[in-house]
């Protein structure tokens, strides 16, 4: 009774967080450009004394066109020498007067990690549009699709944070870690994970552990994921060893084989007891298929909140395989570790409200003949249906930062831009100048998988220059078994499509320029099995996302040893 009154209270405060957090976008982006210029001016202002602002004379910027035109564009190198003095001798006012309250760790471009500075204004753009937005959102939904809010319930979230600290004693890792952690001890009220498994210290079976308390707990209400990638990995997981943990939620036990620490078995073991109803129950609905599976596991389950747009689509299609079309999806927002840029308003919605007040943002049009021309436009500029490169100025000590994201507008809620990500400029493969980006990939995938009925869970596509002339290797991951007799078929669709989606390339595979396609299919559940090995490599499981190229030897390594066929 006491874990019901703890969960209700914890539910409502969240809406209320989440109605705010809404309430905050809806003023802010009504007076987006002139949010964003005065937080620019404030941030110059507020930063003039570090060594960067006077290197940039900061104190003499007065307008948008001054910034432009006194402070260049930067990159992580451009910041890494003060970074390694902030973490190394705790120096402050080297790139921003706020102090730093996290490091956020990404892969760098030579396998040297970067220490990403997190002050505590980004922190509270992560808390308010990260975590609080989404129950504004989903309690806005039910009310206007129901006339009453969402039930309340426990969330099944696949997050892991492990604690890390810089020599100093500053958090490091996934900055989800450092958001929650303030509320580590009310964590219980709301999630199905008990907190060694939300902030994990040692190796475990995390797949298992999340389903072993998910599974028994009939009011799971949602499945929260940082991507949509995590919630399908732990239902295949699911689908292939169901029987074992039923067994176990049966007899009230964690398995003998789980990879567990004695120490947190028996404290885990102790709070657990034999469940032999919960488990047939769980069995009978196993047996039937999987199949929307999880509004018959958990009859209350409300909605999933993951990034699933851009390069998580193909996740986002099997994730409806085992929700159903009737259950609403958040997409939550578009992010790096840098700065929470936009966020999803609506519930279903793939393009993001860019938010005014989370930094200082600039776009170069991607449609311009003249290459070298990297002059700016600002929000108030910005045309529906046209691409920019977006360029960041955040709330911790980063100026004109290329991130290297490329976006679309695809229109505009009050006066702020809404936005969907479509490639990373660095991300492209060229061989001979055709310059095949993301969205080009995604698209021609899509297509194929109309044209041949054959529904791709992931893919990757690799340059091969091995061969005279080069040539395309696209991989494919089938969710279900193919004739291999057409792969010659489908490896044709593919090229064609290709070709389409991107004219450069097809006129070099037309005149010989580029060699024909290769297409191999892996074996299935490669793609998971790499984000296992990464895991266990020390990566974030909040960060994995979707191998679309092929651009380094450990990739070439694992996936070139998984193939079932390929086409010569």
């Amino acid at each position: 009774m006491i874990k019901g009154i703890t969960n209700h209270i914890f539910c409502n405060v969240m809406k209320k967080r989440g109605s705010n957090a809404l309430r905050h976008l809806d003023q802010s982006s009504r007076e987006a450009f002139k949010t964003s210029e005065e937080l620019l001016l404030r941030l110059l202002h507020e930063n003039a004394g570090t060594e960067y602002g006077k290197k940039y004379h900061f104190d003499q910027i007065q307008t948008i066109d001054d910034y432009r035109r006194m402070v260049p564009f930067s990159e992580y190198d451009d910041y890494a020498p003060y970074i390694e003095r902030m973490i190394r001798d705790d120096e402050e006012d080297l790139i921003t007067t706020s102090p730093i309250r996290h490091y956020a760790i990404s892969s760098g471009s030579v396998g040297v990690p970067k220490h990403i500075p997190v002050s505590q204004a980004t922190l509270d753009n992560y808390n308010q549009y990260g975590t609080n937005f989404l129950f504004g959102l989903m309690d806005e939904y039910y009310r206007n699709t129901t006339g009453k809010t969402f039930k309340d319930g426990y969330i099944l979230n696949t997050m892991e944070a492990v604690p890390m600290m810089t020599e100093n004693g500053v958090p490091k890792g996934a900055i989800s870690g450092t958001v929650l952690r303030p509320i580590a001890d009310m964590l219980g009220n709301i999630l199905t994970s008990p907190i060694e498994i939300v902030f994990p210290e040692e190796d475990m079976d995390m797949k298992y552990l999340k389903m072993r308390f998910g599974l028994p707990e009939k009011k799971v209400i949602c499945i929260v994921s940082p991507f949509m990638t995590a919630a399908v990995d732990l239902m295949t997981w699911l689908e292939s060893n169901w029987q074992s943990i039923c067994d176990d939620i049966e007899k009230g036990v964690i398995g003998e084989d789980v990879l567990i620490s004695d120490e947190l078995r028996a404290r885990f073991t102790a709070n657990l007891k034999p469940e032999p109803a919960r488990a047939e129950e769980l069995r009978q609905e196993f047996r039937k298929g999987f199949r929307e599976i999880i509004p018959r596991i958990w009859p209350e389950f409300q909605w999933v909140g993951a990034i699933g747009t851009g390069g998580f689509f193909q996740y986002t299609q099997k994730m409806r395989q085992y929700t159903g079309r009737n259950v609403p999806y958040s997409f939550l927002d578009y992010a790096a570790s840098e700065s929470m840029m936009a966020v999803a308003r609506r519930t279903g919605e793939e393009s993001f409200v860019l938010i005014p007040d989370s930094g200082f943002y600039e776009f170069i049009p991607m449609d311009r003949e003249d290459e070298t021309d990297e002059s700016t436009l600002t929000i108030d500029e910005l045309e529906a249906g046209k691409d920019y490169e977006i360029i960041i100025t955040n709330l911790s000590g980063f100026y004109r930062y290329r991130i290297k994201d490329v976006v679309r507008v695809t229109g505009f809620y009050n006066e702020a831009p809404m936005i969907t990500f479509l490639y990373r400029k660095n991300q492209m493969i060229s061989i001979e100048g055709e310059k095949t980006n993301e969205e080009a990939l995604r698209w021609t995938i899509a297509r194929f998988s109309d044209d041949a009925g054959v529904f791709v869970r992931d893919y990757s596509v690799y340059a091969d220059t091995s061969t005279a002339p080069g040539r395309y290797v696209v991989l494919i991951e089938p969710d279900e078994d193919i004739d291999p007799e057409k792969l010659p078929e489908y490896r044709d669709i593919i090229e064609k499509r290709l070709s389409e989606a991107n004219p450069s390339f097809g006129t070099k595979v037309a005149t010989g320029i580029l060699g024909r396609t290769k297409l191999c299919v892996t074996q299935k559940e490669a793609y998971m099995f790499y984000r296992d090995m990464m895991i266990l490599k020390g990566v974030s499981p909040n960060q994995l996302k979707p191998v679309r190229v092929i651009d380094t030897q450990q990739k070439e390594d694992f996936f070139f040893h998984l193939f079932d066929y390929e086409t010569e």
